[in-house]
């Protein structure tokens, strides 16, 4: 019998972790939801109304705060999955992870996007006090953890409260979730913190008479390797890429002295004060050319008396054009607020926004990929960080993200800052040292990408360059 009991609730459990990382893959897939990027998770259930048990909640706390309750079932597509003891689970999800409260705002610190590189928030410590099973490092930490109650122990009271039919119980996790002291440390798994960006610690303790909770716990590569998958996600990136970039060709449409007159807009400093509001993502009044893509271009739009006005944003709406993001599809925008960060961009001499460039000339001076062509700018996505490299690729820190070898790889990282404005920048298939891609800005501002099947350049909006 105590296997059995066992085995059930080693059931649910899987059954719970399977059913969120199915949610966070799929969170996209209905654009009505907030931020509707791959990896978001519910609110737990943190209580029952009439009819709508195992329901997440709409919203819990407060931005980047991580929250502990009841697992929603009945949003995650499930019967009310119960462990050995027939008690239904509880979830904690962090704070990063969770989908409303979230997402990208004029505020520094209730913005957070969500991406391959967003860490969780839960530590999750064995049984002896001391060895981590999650959260050695940031970027291992759990993103969410899943109990088992067990039975009450300790004096627990359960009494149900109203609309708990198929759960039978109440919404005090200290009823369900127990404390353990180990290593002389306390350890209590019904609390979490309530401070932004704090790490909470639980424990996957031994089973005794005090102690009898079980988990299971969802990391950042539970997600994201299941993400990756899918057939579409890759083109999502390409597509979000190839915008950015026509976005940059457009506003050399629009400069004041005619269509002779092709300037394009500086680079973005590599090291920001913050990776998560748009707006940091300033051009520089230093003439950088090369960082990260700008959003906001409030230095070269006045020298190129450019048609794009007041905050200067160069991903909001333009008049008719492909450029307009705040007339697209929502998803469209969203995607950009999320993965920002990844976006790089070089521009050649010859289309620097000053002066002496009104008149554009056919490039004198300007950018190639792989030694060949003739490039007014680039724009590169970085590719997920690679472990094998030497050091290993990583952003957990602000410290980490300033450094543009933790993103790009080979001549896209060494040829910063593009002194000449004349860089040979790098494109091939991605492998285990190399993953960035690259897309082009030609001298008649059109858009290409790199297609790795081919080793060519080839023209945006094709099967090969989405």
């Amino acid at each position: 019998m105590a296997r059995a009991r066992a085995q059930a609730t080693a059931t649910a459990l899987a059954q719970a972790k399977e059913a969120l990382i199915a949610y966070a893959v799929t969170y996209a897939d209905d654009s009505s939801r907030a931020n509707p990027v791959p990896g978001f998770l519910p609110c737990p259930e943190l209580a029952a109304t009439s009819n709508n048990e195992g329901v997440a909640a709409s919203s819990c706390g407060s931005a980047l705060v991580s929250q502990l309750g009841r697992l929603p079932w009945r949003t995650l597509g499930l019967n009310a999955p119960k462990d050995g003891s027939g008690e239904c689970l509880w979830y904690a999800v962090s704070g990063t992870y969770k989908n409303n409260p979230n997402g990208v705002t004029t505020v520094a610190t209730t913005s957070n996007n969500m991406n391959w590189d967003t860490n969780g928030q839960f530590a999750v410590i064995a049984g002896d006090g001391v060895t981590y099973l999650a959260g050695a490092a940031a970027d291992k930490l759990a993103v969410a953890v899943i109990f088992a109650p067990g039975v009450p122990v300790g004096g627990q009271d359960r009494t149900p409260v109203a609309n708990s039919r198929a759960c039978a119980g109440n919404y005090s996790a200290a009823a369900y979730l127990d404390l353990v002291t180990a290593a002389g440390i306390n350890f209590n798994n019904s609390v979490v913190s309530a401070t932004a960006n704090a790490i909470t610690t639980f424990i996957a303790g031994d089973n005794n008479s005090s102690f009898n909770d079980r988990l299971v716990y969802i990391t950042r590569a539970d997600i994201w390797n299941a993400v990756k998958k899918r057939s579409d996600f890759q083109n999502k990136l390409r597509a979000l890429t190839r915008r950015a970039a026509e976005c940059v060709a457009m506003y050399g449409t629009y400069n004041g002295f005619g269509a002779s007159d092709k300037r394009l807009p500086w680079a973005s400093d590599v090291s920001l004060s913050n990776y998560v509001v748009n707006s940091r993502f300033r051009d520089n009044a230093s003439n950088l050319l090369s960082g990260r893509l700008p959003y906001r271009v409030s230095v070269s739009a006045p020298i190129t008396d450019n048609l794009i006005s007041s905050p200067y944003y160069l991903f909001a709406a333009w008049p008719g054009s492909y450029c307009s993001y705040s007339l697209s599809p929502v998803n469209e925008q969203v995607w950009y607020d999320h993965w920002k960060d990844h976006l790089f961009y070089a521009i050649a001499k010859e289309y620097r926004p000053v002066p002496a460039n009104k008149l554009t000339r056919a490039c004198g001076t300007c950018l190639t990929i792989n030694g060949a062509g003739s490039y007014a700018a680039v724009v590169i996505f970085a590719g997920e960080k690679l472990s094998g490299l030497s050091p290993p690729q990583s952003r957990n820190t602000t410290a980490e993200r300033a450094v543009i070898t933790n993103y790009l790889e080979g001549r896209n990282a060494s040829n910063d800052p593009n002194p000449g404005g004349n860089s040979d920048y790098q494109a091939a298939a991605a492998s285990g040292s190399f993953n960035d891609f690259v897309y082009a800005i030609d001298t008649s501002l059109t858009v290409s990408c790199y297609d790795a099947a081919s080793g060519t350049m080839m023209a945006a909006h094709t099967a090969a360059c989405p």
